[in-house]
């Protein structure tokens, strides 16, 4: 579980950072990032009706959640992020998440290898 100093809670600074960040993509993730101007990092993940009922779009927030505590430490902590679900993604594996994840990082140039 992600650290509750290290979740974006708020409307206003999602708002925030989907107006001012930038954003990478693949086929089933989206990340929106923006230097933070304080510590610690935040993060947050937005699953849309799209995906599904609420049970799916939970299991996925939950599967996208645990990903991201898995890769954290690699994961610059100069940037606050926000994942973005795409369509298909409650069909894939925790590995094929944690897959897709890096990727979309590598791509962002957000994460050490």
């Amino acid at each position: 579980m992600i650290k509750k100093e290290n979740r974006l809670t708020k409307n206003r600074h999602f708002q925030y950072i989907y107006r001012k960040g930038d954003s990478k993509q693949n086929r089933f993730l989206t990340v929106v990032f923006i230097k933070t101007k304080i510590k610690p990092f935040k993060v947050g993940f937005s699953v849309s009706k799209k995906i599904g009922k609420s049970v799916v779009r939970s299991r996925v927030k939950r599967v996208l959640s645990e990903v991201f505590n898995k890769l954290q430490t690699d994961i610059n902590q100069n940037y606050n992020y926000i994942f973005v679900a795409k369509a298909g993604i409650n069909e894939l594996s925790f590995w094929e998440v944690k897959n897709q994840m890096q990727d979309v990082l590598r791509k962002a140039k957000l994460i050490n290898d």
